[in-house]
């Protein structure tokens, strides 16, 4: 059996495992368990060898299969270093397999994260240097600073970046970096979005330069007052942003004769479920600002202005339709 009979779903547990193995917190239940799954499964342990493999490139990790992860304890491998390991392990994946799976798809890619936040969290940072970063909900970003360069990696949601001047060294230039491209900070406040397709970056303040990773030619500098949509490939034409688009910053959205359709569609990325719109409704419009932490609070409001009801499935699972 080749590498190309790996399922994505070997290779997300048995990077999962990797990770509770190497923790410092396992136990010999743990370890059992992994077994199991490692012999309920011809995919899980050649998933298991390929990581292991991998391991052994960055950690100087003997070939007596799993024995050396196994044993590793805390003092061995704190969290840091662990991230710090996982991030190498993305990248020798890249190098030694990227015919075998597309970079952006692999399963370890958002354990590479630093700063995370989950459905329905907003959450401020200040970076080493003095820049503001806010992670919007269910969002993952690897930090990336050394003495060349300032780096975000965006690996998933959305971000908000008010980048700092740095005082008394050399400039190193603030990029953020996404699966389609590089955005390079000109001074400015700006906030960036990853889609499964593309990614999109509205400006507020100053400039900032979108350079589409297969689109050299195509570096496109976006000001303040717009956006841009770009792929891997090239950026579409800017557009103007929308004066509300940031008020997730503060734990709102804003709507100005906003489609019920759309204003569910945003309220849904803050609720751990399913939150849908009836097509019947769907074409209302609403105004006002809603506090995307509180969604009762927001559902309950707009059921006191349009004729619409909440219908509860279950605590995870709302679908507003006619009243």
């Amino acid at each position: 059996m080749t590498d190309q009979h790996i399922t994505n779903e070997a290779l997300y547990a048995a990077t999962d495992w990797f990770v509770k193995l190497t923790s410092g917190d396992e136990t010999e239940q743990d370890k059992r368990n992994w077994q199991a799954w490692i012999n309920d499964d011809p995919t899980h342990e050649l998933a298991w060898q390929k990581i292991e493999a991998v391991t052994r490139q960055f950690s100087g990790l003997d070939s007596q299969a799993s024995s050396v992860v196994l044993n590793r304890k805390q003092s061995d491998l704190a969290s840091n270093d662990r991230r710090q390991a996982l991030k190498a392990f993305s990248v020798l994946f890249v190098v030694g397999s990227a015919s075998w799976l597309s970079y952006e798809k692999k399963p370890w890619y958002l354990l590479m994260s630093d700063y995370s936040t989950a459905v329905g969290e907003i959450k401020n940072i200040t970076l080493e240097d003095g820049s503001r970063l806010v992670l919007n909900t269910n969002t993952k970003v690897a930090i990336e600073f050394n003495d060349q360069t300032r780096a975000i990696r965006l690996l998933q949601g959305e971000i908000f970046i008010e980048t700092a001047q740095e005082q008394d060294r050399n400039y190193r230039p603030f990029s953020v970096i996404t699966s389609h491209g590089r955005v390079t900070a000109l001074g400015t406040k700006f906030s960036a979005r990853l889609k499964s397709k593309h990614s999109s970056v509205n400006v507020y303040q100053d400039a900032v330069e979108v350079r589409p990773c297969d689109g050299l030619d195509n570096t496109v500098v976006v000001n303040a007052g717009e956006l841009v949509t770009f792929n891997r490939a090239f950026s579409q034409q800017k557009k103007l942003i929308d004066s509300a688009s940031m008020a997730w910053i503060n734990g709102f959205v804003i709507a100005d004769k906003m489609s019920l359709a759309d204003f569910v569609d945003h309220l849904s990325r803050y609720h751990s479920g399913i939150l849908r719109c009836d097509p019947a409704v769907a074409d209302l419009t609403i105004s006002g600002a809603f506090p995307v932490n509180d969604l009762n609070a927001a559902l309950t409001s707009i059921s006191s202005v349009l004729s619409i009801r909440v219908e509860r499935y279950t605590r995870y699972w709302l679908t507003i339709k006619p009243a």
